[in-house]
């Protein structure tokens, strides 16, 4: 499997779990805003039996691509990481789901082929939770929701951040290209990045605020390594993030965690995030991070990602081992039934392999 793709504020959330969980108790009424209602009593009182006996846990994140830039939508999860927490193995191991990977929608089938990312546009946070944890045949003890504008307002929290970049590249946000008046200019093995709000007059930074970290992580279109070269810039940031949590101090202010409240959806609740951060403390010694491959294949001028069963069957290995839990068979290779499906030849060859 390869290095994980994902964006960056996905990460932020796993830092600020293990970091900042206690601080939560003076701000309830705030935390209780990310309340989404999924689990009921009896999953919580599994969950909190979990966390008592420092037993390894999963959470599913979810990044939408709403929140900023104008968007205010819906959205899509473009974003799809399953997160396993071991305090034991001193581990968080982070295993994501390429956004384009096709599926059939569990009740949808009539729509086949869609992408894994759409399971939530066309249904709700509860099912895609549910088809996931179907899909890979693994056990996810939470899920969280963020949005686009959690990058920003944390990275303006800890007051910005430096990071090399890998290439030279120009991105504007608004045109998800080098083009337009909004635009940010990086440099190859330099922290000095520019910005021009008229495309004409630019001005010289030496540290990222939260909105050039947006950029700088979301290019992918004039990246010769495309979604794995956005890969390496994101963790890039991410290491920067994690530098500045050496200091917890930085984090503990009501601002970040009323910046983190207003932009994660979550059924961690108050009493979970307080555990995670007495229990867990030492699963970010080590950080792992994968990705489920999949195999490019075009269909009616749409863009997916194949998984095969052996990669299907790799990620959730991956997961199960993470979770200290006996393996298992993965699960349905197009996540819904497909009995009913016409599969092109060319999908049905990369699903057998």
């Amino acid at each position: 499997m390869h290095k994980i793709r994902s964006r960056i504020f996905i990460f932020i959330l796993i830092t600020a779990l293990l970091l900042l969980g206690y601080h939560f108790l003076s701000l309830s009424q705030s935390f209780k805003k990310t309340n989404l209602g999924l689990t009921d009593k009896a999953q919580s009182v599994h969950n909190n039996k979990l966390l008592n006996s420092k037993k390894p846990f999963s959470i599913l994140l979810l990044g939408t691509d709403t929140g900023d830039l104008n968007r205010t939508d819906k959205g899509r999860t473009d974003s799809m990481m399953l997160v396993t927490v071991n305090a034991q193995k001193r581990r968080t191991t982070l295993v994501s789901i390429p956004r384009d990977t096709m599926v059939a929608i569990p009740g949808l089938e009539n729509t086949f082929p869609q992408k894994i990312n759409s399971v939530y546009t066309f249904t709700n946070l509860k099912q895609t939770v549910s088809d996931v944890s179907h899909y890979l045949n693994v056990p996810i003890n939470f899920a969280a929701l963020v949005n686009m504008g959690g990058l920003i307002k944390m990275v303006d929290q800890v007051g910005g951040v430096q990071v090399k970049s890998p290439l030279n590249f120009s991105y504007n946000p608004y045109t998800a290209h080098d083009t337009g008046n909004d635009i940010y200019r990086f440099i190859k093995g330099s922290s000095t990045y520019y910005h021009s709000s008229d495309g004409t007059n630019w001005t010289e930074y030496q540290r990222m605020d939260g909105q050039a970290a947006l950029a700088f992580t979301r290019m992918r279109y004039d990246d010769p390594l495309g979604d794995y070269g956005r890969t390496q810039r994101q963790r890039l940031v991410i290491q920067a993030l994690l530098n500045k949590a050496k200091n917890p101090t930085v984090f503990l202010t009501s601002s970040f965690v009323n910046s983190l409240t207003s932009n994660v959806k979550t059924n961690l609740a108050l009493n979970d995030f307080l555990l995670i951060a007495k229990n867990y403390a030492t699963a970010k010694k080590h950080v792992q991070s994968y990705s489920i491959q999949g195999t490019s294949d075009w269909e009616d001028g749409v863009s997916f990602q194949v998984v095969s069963k052996t990669n299907q069957q790799a990620g959730t290995d991956e997961i199960r081992r993470a979770l200290n839990i006996k393996p298992a068979v993965t699960g349905p290779a197009l996540m819904g039934n497909s009995d009913s499906l016409i599969i092109p030849s060319d999908v049905a060859a990369i699903l057998q392999r």
